[in-house]
């Protein structure tokens, strides 16, 4: 029997589980590296439809991510001062059945995407890259902690919009675009002081937005987005205390309330600024960007995991269609593409009417 070719795949996210599981389709083995020490937990809700639903059917996901879907009813928006501006159904926008969205926690899909992984996919936890280079038609890579080396004929970066990998192959600063704004995402236990009039609450100010919604099993997610030309958060070592600071002047209890719970609780939340990734190639030899390491979408767009997740279902069936890796790598990104500059260009033009109206609020 003919050796399998290996993937060495950097980041067991959404992008790096989705590509292992394509690549045993494809008949490749995957040896996948993340520095946490398991599936990481937190994150926020993310919502997988258009052609994500194709991808997750494909994968004989979808009754299992229907059942852990999380069912929002309606989201009533307020401004500042508590006043209701609009309600809208969920499924009104959304769609429903098997056309429409589902909402699903990142760490929900990271779970159930690892456990349907084959026995022959590897993820080496508490585990970082250490050197790498190319050796022909194969890539060699030591691994920090344990000194192993391994031998690859495909290296798969998905390790998010700071990715280690893009940062040693490609010109990393001249490719992050920063949208002028900064978000945080957490959640917390459900307490009778918390809990919502509606399963999802947005509270809007000039240049500010604070969403609070239900999730299962009696807790409460908190989503923070707050305009940021300045700081871009480049130093993100106390995440509690840019979300204190980032809510401080919202003057809104039910905000202050969640903030103080999670702050109390020792959560750690999730902070970072609205950065997309725009890079003229996705590849450079055997080194492969996926997911939001090589185009990240952010949150005013959404679809950043569905399309990772369709991205890794392009890679894998263009491997299994072409010994030619690079051939196959250029189909890849060929096919991707047209659909992330649709989606980029959405962020940069809603980032930009959101900026308008703040200034016209100013004047």
């Amino acid at each position: 029997m003919a050796t399998k070719p290996t993937a060495l795949i950097i980041g067991a996210g959404i992008a790096g589980l989705s590509a292992a599981w394509w690549l045993d389709k494809a008949g490749w083995k995957s040896i996948l590296v993340e520095r946490s020490s398991a599936i990481r937990d937190g994150g926020y809700v993310m919502s997988l439809a258009g052609p994500s639903r194709s991808t997750i059917n494909q994968m004989g996901l979808r009754e299992t991510l229907e059942e852990i879907a999380i069912k929002f009813e309606e989201n009533i928006i307020l401004d500042k001062n508590g006043h209701e501006v609009i309600r809208f159904g969920y499924e009104d926008v959304h769609g429903s059945g098997p056309e429409g969205s589902l909402a699903i926690c990142r760490h929900d899909l990271a779970r159930v995407i690892s456990q349907q992984l084959p026995d022959s996919t590897v993820i080496r936890f508490n585990e970082t890259l250490g050197d790498v280079h190319e050796e022909g038609d194969k890539i060699k890579a030591t691994l920090k902690t344990s000194g192993e080396t391994i031998e690859a004929d495909l290296v798969i970066g998905a390790d998010g919009v700071r990715s280690d990998v893009r940062s040693r192959f490609w010109n990393d600063t001249d490719c992050l675009e920063h949208l002028g704004y900064s978000y945080a995402a957490y959640d917390v236990e459900a307490t009778t002081t918390s809990m919502l009039t509606s399963t999802c609450v947005t509270y809007n100010s000039p240049g500010h937005a604070d969403i609070l919604y239900e999730l299962k099993n009696k807790r409460l997610a908190g989503l923070h987005l707050w305009r940021d030309d300045v700081v871009q958060l480049n130093d993100r070592s106390d995440r509690m205390k840019t979300v204190r600071e980032a809510t401080a002047g919202t003057g809104i209890k039910a905000v202050s309330d969640v903030v103080s719970q999670a702050d109390k609780s020792g959560c750690t939340p999730v902070v970072d600024s609205l950065i997309m990734v725009n890079l003229p190639q996705w590849s450079k030899g055997r080194v492969l960007l996926l997911g939001d390491a090589a185009h990240c979408l952010t949150l005013i767009s959404g679809q950043g995991a569905g399309m990772a997740m369709v991205s890794a279902e392009i890679l894998g069936k263009e491997l299994k269609a072409n010994k030619d890796v690079a051939q196959a790598l250029a189909n890849h990104e060929k096919r991707l593409r047209p659909a992330i500059k649709r989606l980029q260009d959405r962020s940069r033009s809603m980032a930009a009417v959101a900026k308008a109206e703040l200034k016209l609020l100013e004047e």
